[in-house]
């Protein structure tokens, strides 16, 4: 991470040079593969196997605010595990900033993470800090802050590793030397409790070679495996950018580890750039194996683009990859080249299963897609309801949440949470506290966003308080103000969906609560003034219309809570209704063996692509009860099919999804 501090430089050797071809191998490659990327937008990964057969997984998220952690019984399955937050950054002080590189380790039958951070105050004063958890199971337990793991001087610190070779414990790290003001170096000491070493460190590595400095003088982020009667450790040289590549230290296991006389350095980079298979930057990485223990796996990060825009530190496009490593004749290891992606089919990414989960509260709910121009990806936003939270009073659950923000760099297929949507309300409609409900967000002619929100002033107990529809505007999609009541058929309304009229002006649908939970409708010239009109479809109630067009039809789909009901029109005023529902009863995915409900609609590339949600664990003989896994909620796509002016849904499919960008 240190390499992020300035812009990308120009390619240097890491990039342009290609890779020597391997010896003879006394352990061929093996046939493990991988779904690369394993994890996407997540850099710094550390992954390990542990006695009880999961791998435990963390990384460093975009925003540098959290510490996430995932388990699941293979690699491929990371990629879908939920990430459970563990911690967060503090307001204040310490631990406030620059929350990097986070490894977790299972030491002296307790877990540690090991990370960096910097203050709140002084993002660049970065340090070393530990969490413990004595719980058998990391994500359950709780996390206690141990403080800074102090290493015999103060400056720019990060990347902390801990490894045992014969018995003893060792902590190898990142840092800048003592004096110095530049140019960060490995240093390595002995442990004497899973929080503090044996001083004084010893300098291990620190940039030499050209292909160490480019853009910076960096050795950071080291790994260790210990194997064939050797330490291998590996770290990262150069800028974050295509520059970005693995360097590795060796020392003889007997040797003593502490003596900088031990270890010998390899002149050229052990991983880097790969232009054959689109891997820019490969590294920071850590080591695994297979769960039989018979092949070794590297895990580090690689971007799948050289050139970046703007500052590297704001780019999330590092992703999570893994790849088997092959031995040579004389027992030292060969890492290849960065294998390419994993295949795509003609019809884009298999989309995850399920799509997504809120890593915070766990209660993504009422999605809507939105393209977002400025950032050149596809944005979700979705309610929030706090599946999480201990205890609640009688619906509490549900109110009081913000609208969430996930965002996909790959067409649809996955999504990265973002953060919350930044929505300014009077205290007249709850102020920070109101509830926000199911937004439905479009672009005006004029280039700014709207967004129609449901608006609870408060967090109720039960269902007889006011709900309104309120407007607000954005230029960025992340900051909405402007809020304005939408005067409509009454004082409970909710959910709404606006599509541009073929004739010009605009059209709303919600359900209005007070007419037996009917849909209604209003228009507008101008996103801003709306007129009522009255009940659009009486014949079922329903919620969380949708409407758009498609193979020369109108389609509305609403959650009538027991699948989604579907009616057609050519004139978006009569609606004829389609027998049956789709995704009544449950299906076979992960998350997917309930109801589907709130929908979303997507169409593109003359494909249509149905996003919904379900309470995955409303199921069995405690569907009923009202705890955090009955409250729970995921995000899923399944693609839309027409057949005789019918839709139907093959839910249980993989979906091969491409969301291509939309222009105005």
């Amino acid at each position: 991470m240190a390499a992020m501090l300035l812009a990308a430089g120009a390619l240097g050797g890491c990039a342009l040079q290609q890779a020597a071809a391997p010896s003879a191998l006394v352990q061929p490659v093996s046939d493990v593969s991988f779904a690369n990327p394993l994890v996407r937008q997540r850099a710094d990964p550390h992954v390990s196997l542990h006695s009880d057969g999961y791998y435990y997984y963390t990384a460093t998220v975009p925003e540098y605010d959290r510490i996430e952690v995932r388990r699941a019984r293979s690699l491929n399955e990371l990629g879908t595990a939920r990430a459970q937050v563990v911690w967060r950054k503090h307001a204040t002080g310490e631990m406030g900033a620059h929350i990097w590189a986070p490894e977790m380790h299972f030491v002296d039958g307790k877990w540690y993470i090991y990370f960096t951070a910097g203050r709140a105050e002084a993002p660049w004063e970065i340090r070393l800090y530990v969490l413990e958890n004595s719980a058998a199971n990391p994500l359950e337990g709780q996390w206690v802050e141990r403080g800074q793991l102090k290493t015999g001087w103060e400056s720019f610190s990060l990347d902390a590793t801990t490894f045992t070779v014969k018995g003893q414990r060792y902590l190898a790290w990142t840092q800048i030397a003592a004096g110095d003001k530049k140019g960060t170096n490995i240093y390595l000491a002995k442990m004497d409790t899973p929080t503090s070493i044996v001083q004084p460190a010893v300098l291990v590595s620190k940039p030499e070679y050209a292909w160490e400095k480019v853009g910076h003088d960096v050795n950071e982020g080291p790994a260790a495996l210990v194997s064939h009667g050797r330490v291998f450790l590996t770290y990262s040289a150069s800028a974050t950018d295509a520059n970005y590549c693995l360097g590795m230290v060796t020392a003889d296991q007997d040797a003593d580890l502490l003596n900088p006389a031990s270890w010998r350095k390899s002149a050229e980079p052990v991983l880097r750039s790969s232009v054959a298979n689109s891997q820019y930057g490969p590294g920071h990485n850590a080591f695994t194996t297979t769960p039989d223990g018979k092949t070794d796996i590297l895990v580090y990060h690689a971007r799948n683009y050289r050139d970046l825009a703007g500052d590297p530190l704001k780019n999330a496009d590092r992703h999570t990859r893994a790849q088997a490593i092959s031995w040579r004749p004389d027992g030292t290891p060969d890492f290849g080249v960065p294998v390419a992606d994993a295949a795509r089919s003609a019809s884009g990414s298999v989309a995850n299963k399920p799509l997504f989960r809120d890593p915070g509260m766990d209660g993504a709910a009422d999605p809507v897609l939105v393209w977002n121009a400025q950032r050149g990806r596809w944005w979700m936003y979705y309610t929030n309801r706090r599946a999480r939270i201990k205890d609640p009073a009688p619906i509490a659950w549900v109110h009081g949440t913000h609208i969430g923000i996930a965002e996909s760099a790959d067409g649809g297929a996955s999504w990265s949470y973002v953060g919350e949507a930044d929505i300014e309300l009077p205290p007249t409609m709850g102020g920070k506290d109101a509830t926000h409900w199911a937004p439905d967000v479009v672009r005006g002619d004029d280039g700014v966003y709207h967004m129609y929100l449901t608006v609870v002033p408060g967090i109720f107990t039960d269902w007889n308080h006011p709900r309104h529809i309120v407007h607000l505007t954005s230029t960025d999609m992340r900051n909405w103000r402007n809020p304005v009541e939408v005067k409509l058929g009454s004082k409970n309304v909710i959910d709404a969906s606006v599509v541009k009229l073929p004739g010009g002006g605009w059209r709303m649908w919600y359900n209005n609560e007070v007419d037996k939970k009917a849909i209604w409708y209003a228009d507008s010239p101008d996103l801003t003034t709306w007129t009522d009109k009255g009940r659009a479809v009486t014949d079922q109630a329903g919620e969380g219309p949708k409407v758009f067009q498609w193979k020369g039809k109108w389609w509305m789909i609403t959650d009538v809570w027991d699948g989604l009901g579907v009616y057609r029109s050519d004139d978006l005023s009569s609606w004829k209704r389609q027998d049956g529902n789709l995704l009544k009863g449950g299906g076979s995915g992960l998350d997917d063996q309930v109801q589907g409900g709130h929908p979303d609609v997507v169409v593109s590339g003359g494909r249509a692509y149905l996003f919904y949600f379900t309470h995955p664990d409303r199921r069995g003989p405690d569907k009923d009860k009202d705890g955090p896994e009955q409250r729970r909620s995921s995000i899923q796509v399944t693609e839309l099919f027409e057949d005789n002016g019918k839709l139907r849904v093959e839910r249980d499919q993989p979906v091969a999804i491409t969301l291509f960008p939309q222009t105005p």
